[in-house]
């Protein structure tokens, strides 16, 4: 990247700071209205849809009557709409979808979460206060820039409109000006073999010494490339600095065949010396330039993050992406120094119902304005892309944000869902993998409960069975059951991200010893339900006792 678009992107940002950041900071000051307004906006566009019909959006003209018309939603009740969407029916909103994110459904199967045009433009909307951010506050965008995204364009729906990862949509949605920055070839995101993808991110870090942002959403992702450049530095190099073909693929062959032509000379001899020498490479020596990683740094992110920075240089500046996912993008870093990741007010109307009191009958939800900080709330979101009341099931941290709007932080997935690094495994998916895997061998479990154990990064599931099951035989079966029916589970198990599961057994009474220590908790017995999934850490103090002795 030269000088000359160094100063055009300098030029674009301070369009931004007039046209996108100001007009933005002037929204936040007067929070109530603002969204009140971005409410009324997206019924008055909707109001003669399906849904628009059904609930009588047209007849609404306030928060409170909104909530008093239209029930909260998760995506098993949108989904009639949705299908009824691709068939070409006006089901949620006026504006046809041009794209669909797919992520996986909470029972197994594809949740398609559509994107209007106007949802585009929030993404936008996203990534340039973002970039603002960075420019202005970091060296994000001084060289070369890093950048981990998924295939976009994943396939069509019979109707013909495109489906894909939300983080594609992103990267696609990007100006020419800034994909120029982009380090890793954009052909990479559509290999096929998770392995082979990983290595030409492995190489186009080795291959670049310009490198002074990297955007990786997962840091779990910039951390396998890490490891990997650790472990195989000297096949690594040795590809980029022979000219001979590596014959995996012909794909494969021609982004290594570009990557070399990138390396600058002194690059070309850093490597060459490193080789010849047998030296490791240091965070210094990899990434010489490195100012700025853009990623998720809260929930068990965290566990990754810290595991990453022994191979970053001590100097890098972590900056929080935001709190984005597959159905919206709820927040926005506006101040990269201090991580302040305010929501984004003119494009979505949040609502929140504080954690511990969500299952109670008539919950209070409220708006930004209502909320308190250092509280914890379940958040539901109404987008323009035909997302009305919906429940993500995420939970999210009050703290004191700008101009007296309170900034979000994304906590962890709610009930029903459990996470490591963004496979978000239900309950659904569990019960069903485990009882496959025990009805292969004749047995049904007494006691289920799975436990995430975020520091060694996979999962512990412990059943109580009879002495005569083999738990061993057990673990393959049950891996193998829950890869099919969640496809980022199985993306993670595939890049090394995540460790093969194990199955340990409890002791006989387990199940009721759980119970008890619920009721004892003060839980009523009529309104127990058994837990399925949690934390490790959650757990280990009291379930030693339960497990069996010669258990791992």
């Amino acid at each position: 990247m030269g000088v000359l678009d160094n100063i055009a992107i300098g030029i674009h940002m301070l369009w931004s700071r007039l046209k996108v950041r100001a007009p933005f900071i002037r929204a936040l000051k007067s929070v109530e209205k603002t969204q009140a307004d971005v409410l009324m906006r997206i019924l008055r566009d909707n109001q003669k849809t399906e849904f628009g019909k059904k609930y009588e959006l047209s007849e609404i003209s306030s928060v409170i009557e909104f909530r008093e018309q239209v029930p909260i939603h998760d995506y098993d009740d949108l989904e009639p709409y949705i299908k009824r969407q691709q068939e070409g029916h006006r089901s949620l909103t006026t504006e046809a979808p041009v794209y669909y994110a797919r992520t996986s459904g909470t029972t197994g199967s594809y949740k398609d979460i559509p994107l209007t045009e106007s949802g585009i433009t929030q993404i936008k909307h996203f990534q340039k206060q973002l970039a603002y951010s960075l420019w202005s506050q970091t060296d994000f965008f001084k060289g070369t820039i890093l950048g981990f995204s998924s295939p976009r364009f994943e396939g069509k729906l019979p109707n013909g409109i495109p489906y894909g990862s939300t983080s594609g949509a992103i990267y696609d949605s990007l100006s020419s000006l800034f994909k120029k920055k982009l380090a890793i070839p954009r052909e990479a995101y559509d290999l096929s073999n998770v392995e082979s993808k990983y290595e030409v991110y492995a190489l186009s870090a080795l291959a670049h010494d310009s490198v002074t942002g990297v955007s990786s959403v997962n840091p779990s992702s910039l951390l396998k490339v890490c490891t990997l450049i650790e472990e195989n530095a000297e096949a690594l190099i040795s590809l980029l600095l022979r000219n001979d073909q590596s014959s995996k693929n012909d794909k494969f062959d021609s982004i290594v065949s570009l990557l070399r032509s990138r390396m600058s000379s002194e690059r070309v001899k850093l490597l060459s010396s490193c080789l010849k020498s047998r030296e490791n490479l240091s965070p210094k020596m990899l990434w010489p330039r490195l100012s700025t990683l853009v990623t998720w740094t809260g929930g068990s992110c965290g566990i990754a993050l810290n595991k990453l920075k022994k191979y970053l240089p001590s100097t890098v500046k972590i900056v929080e992406m935001g709190y984005v996912s597959s159905e919206f993008s709820g927040t926005a870093n506006i101040d990269a120094k201090r991580n302040i990741c305010m929501p984004l007010v003119t494009d979505h109307f949040y609502e929140f119902v504080e954690k511990d009191k969500w299952l109670e009958d008539s919950p209070e939800f409220l708006s930004l304005h209502e909320l308190e900080i250092g509280k914890d709330y379940y958040i539901f979101v109404t987008t323009q892309s035909g997302l009305y009341r919906y429940d993500i099931n995420d939970i999210v941290r009050v703290s004191e944000g700008l101009e007296g709007c309170p900034r979000l932080d994304f906590v962890r997935k709610g009930k029903g869902v459990i996470n490591i690094t963004g496979e978000k495994i239900s309950e659904d998916q569990v019960i069903a993998a485990v009882s496959l895997g025990l009805e292969s061998i004749g047995h049904v479990a007494d006691a289920l409960l799975v436990l995430a154990d975020v520091s060694a990064g996979h999962y512990r599931i412990f059943v109580e069975v009879p002495q005569e099951v083999s738990i061993k035989s057990l673990s393959k079966k049950i891996e193998d059951e829950l890869r099919k029916r969640n496809i980022e589970y199985n993306d993670k198990r595939a890049s090394g991200r995540l460790s093969p599961l194990t199955v340990e057994r409890f002791l006989k009474g387990a199940g009721q010893a759980i119970k008890d220590n619920f009721l004892a908790k003060g839980v009523r017995e009529t309104q127990y339900k058994p837990p399925v999934l949690a934390y490790w850490n959650e757990w280990s103090d009291w379930i030693g006792d339960w497990i069996e002795r010669s258990a791992p």
